[in-house]
């Protein structure tokens, strides 16, 4: 096989394995890559049942926050209840100080009658001032005025329209001062029309004036609420677009993280779960009745008001004179939320609600349940109000300061609103790092297993891929070399063995041309000796039977086998082992290994200065006989003494220098050698080498 179609092999060999790690590894890599997304799959449906719990627990909380407040009574707003025990009545649950009941951040409940007035159950009214301390009577005043001075700067009740405050004073003078409304009837009816939005209303108001001095007056607070309204306001927010209503809306954008369509979230995995069953819409607001409240007589709580759970609604009751509207939810512009009903009572309409910090009630409500869950520690949770960002709870590996929705970004992992009237309020779970599943582990490590497996075991087959290749050349070669080495002594025995039938020789010369036809049967002897045992190593079959030799006679029968084939080759043969003594060995293997270790001196030492074969015999230690055989030939570089052994090399510059020989001469006295339960080296001489083989002695 020439260098070419060595080549060629390679190539053929690099592109068939190439194929093949590709068929399996495209394969293999697939299936891990499916075992692990379903992996990663089951692990974030995990997550999101755990985030569907939560929101499921918290949306139960709001439902029974919710609850308790519609089923409040209208009577509870004031300071004093009627009680028939008591003829200057009793003091309202609300109207306990300091704030321990209702949902968390409570700030304080308010009442705002139809004609604009504000009032809070902390604050006593006339003879009810009597018997507090000066101390909590002005507590009780700054928590008032606090809750008005908010619904002042929200624009849902008008300034200095307060209940009985003390002379000279009203209750939001506490309050940021706001600028002060129009002081006349006139002028309040042009306010309130500019804040309604309504183009000209102010002038029509003013020019007709005198004929509705004496009609009932819109209030601001009785509009700013309806406009708050969850549902009003959604109806009506597309339609609005008046700036000066934007402007002083109660409902304006509050300063948050931004908008919940720039969150930057992967829904991909999000789209694989099943749709989640959204909660019907809540219907129209309904009205709940109430009893009237007789002088001096508790007004009596009408049963059955709580939602039905199924029906996620609360059904109306038209039964009485006092029709109570649900509860609704609104966010104010300074982050506050307002929970409120609307009451209908004698003709006319008044506003009870609470005020609520968003900060503690979002953290009570949101955040503990959330950090007390597993999804803390993977999750975010975002809270949006009316598709605003209000703000985001971080996972425990996350960085806890947000400053815009661009930065909350993941993996959407669940979504949905609470019930009404929370409907405007929607959590978002994304998730930036998905627990490791408990199988993720198994899988990694049979994947990797697998591309080790793949990868090593393409290489071992490139590896012995390419020793077949070589092998083939070798054999290609060994065939041709053991051609050559047959054919010649062939030919020298038939051309004498002819001109001594012809008679063309004389009497003289005969002699020599027997003995050349005796070299050359012995040289074609010693070569089918090696090809025969070469066969035997290749079935496994080589066998030897080591014995007690007398050493001296061994080395006598090798030195007639290789007398001649020295003396022809125009070398001396020096023989040292007076020392005698035994060895075990197998004699044929043992005169074969002599015979192609002299037979190999012979090839690479015929260039050299010194034409000498040296055999010694010594005996390094105990138990054991060295035979050496030496030539003054170039010797063998260091990085081939371990080669020179391999089968069917013969070196880089034997082809150069046209040494004969087919490449298996020391490759057999090898393993004859390890056959005989010895070992051979090859070791560098000044000038020469030196091949010592050690045999056991007994």
């Amino acid at each position: 096989m020439s260098r070419d179609d060595t080549d060629r092999a390679r190539t053929r060999l690099r592109v068939w394995l190439g194929g093949f790690f590709v068929a399996l590894a495209l394969p293999s890599a697939a299936l891990v890559d499916r075992a692990y997304d379903q992996l990663k799959w089951e692990s974030f449906r995990v997550q999101q049942v755990a985030a569907e719990d939560l929101a499921a627990r918290v949306d139960q909380r709001l439902s029974e926050l919710v609850r308790v407040e519609d089923a409040r009574p209208v009577a509870d707003y004031a300071f004093l209840v009627a009680d028939p025990a008591s003829p200057q009545g009793r003091r309202s649950p609300l109207a306990a100080l300091p704030v321990t009941a209702g949902p968390p951040g409570l700030v304080g409940w308010f009442q705002v009658a139809e004609d604009g007035r504000f009032s809070s159950p902390f604050l006593p009214e006339g003879s009810a001032v009597v018997g507090l301390a000066p101390a909590e009577l002005a507590e009780r005043q700054a928590l008032a005025a606090r809750i008005e001075g908010v619904l002042i700067g929200n624009r849902l009740v008008e300034r200095g329209r307060g209940g009985d405050e003390p002379p000279g004073r009203s209750l939001a003078d506490t309050a940021e001062p706001l600028p002060a409304p129009a002081t006349n009837r006139v002028a309040e009816q042009a306010q309130g029309a500019l804040d309604r939005g309504a183009a000209g209303a102010a002038t029509k108001a003013m020019a007709a004036a005198p004929a509705k001095a004496q009609a009932p007056r819109e209030r601001l607070s009785q509009q700013a609420f309806e406009r708050l309204g969850t549902q009003r306001q959604a109806a009506s927010a597309a339609a609005e677009s008046d700036a000066e209503y934007t402007q002083h809306a109660p409902n304006a954008p509050v300063q948050g993280l931004g908008r919940v369509d720039e969150l930057t979230l992967d829904s991909a995995l999000a789209k694989r779960a099943a749709p989640a069953k959204a909660a019907p819409p809540a219907p129209a607001a309904a009205l709940r009745a109430e009893p009237p409240a007789p002088a001096k007589t508790a007004p009596t709580p009408v049963a059955g008001v709580s939602r039905s759970k199924d029906e996620r609604a609360r059904a109306p009751l038209g039964l009485f004179a006092n029709a109570v509207q649900p509860c609704e939810l609104g966010l104010l512009g300074s982050g506050h939320f307002v929970l409120f009903r609307a009451v209908r009572q004698g003709g006319g309409r008044i506003i009870q609600g609470l005020l609520i910090e968003q900060g503690p009630f979002l953290a009570a409500v949101l955040a503990e349940p959330f950090r007390a869950t597993s999804l803390a520690r993977t999750t975010d949770l975002i809270v949006a109000f009316r598709d605003a960002v209000l703000t985001a709870f971080r996972a425990a590996q996350g960085r806890e300061y947000v400053s815009s929705a661009r930065e909350l970004t993941g993996a959407l992992l669940y979504r949905t609103r609470m019930r009404e009237p929370f409907g405007g309020l929607e959590l978002i779970f994304s998730v930036g790092r998905l627990p490791v599943p408990a199988g993720a582990l198994v899988i990694g490590w049979v994947g990797g297993l697998l591309a080790l497996v793949l990868v090593i075991g393409t290489w071992f087959m490139y590896r012995l891929g390419l020793k077949q290749i070589a092998l083939v050349r070798q054999q290609q070669a060994f065939v041709s070399a053991v051609s050559h080495e047959l054919k010649t002594p062939l030919t020298s025995i038939r051309l004498y063995a002819e001109m001594l039938r012809a008679g063309f020789a004389e009497e003289d010369r005969r002699q020599v041309y027997y003995r050349y036809i005796q070299e050359e049967s012995e040289r074609l002897s010693r070569l089918i000796a090696n090809v025969l045992a070469l066969s035997r190593i290749g079935r496994d079959a080589l066998t030897v039977s080591p014995q007690e030799l007398d050493l001296t006679q061994l080395m006598t029968l090798v030195q007639e086998r290789v007398a001649s084939q020295v003396e022809r080759a125009g070398f001396r043969l020096v023989v040292a082992c007076a020392a005698g003594g035994t060895v075990r060995a197998d004699p044929d293997a043992f005169v074969q290994v002599l015979i192609n270790l002299v037979d190999n001196a012979l090839k690479f030492a015929a260039q050299g200065t010194e034409k000498t074969v040296e055999i010694r015999c010594e005996q390094p230690r105990a138990g054991w006989v060295r035979i050496a055989v030496r030539d003054f030939g170039p010797g063998v570089p260091r990085e081939l003494r371990r080669r020179v052994f391999q089968l069917f090399y013969r070196g880089a510059d034997a082809g150069a220098r046209a040494i004969p020989g087919t490449g298996i001469g020391l490759a057999l006295v090898e393993r004859l050698t390890l056959a005989m339960g010895g070992r051979v080296d090859v070791v560098n001489r000044e000038p020469g080498a030196e091949f010592r083989v050690e045999l056991p002695d007994e």
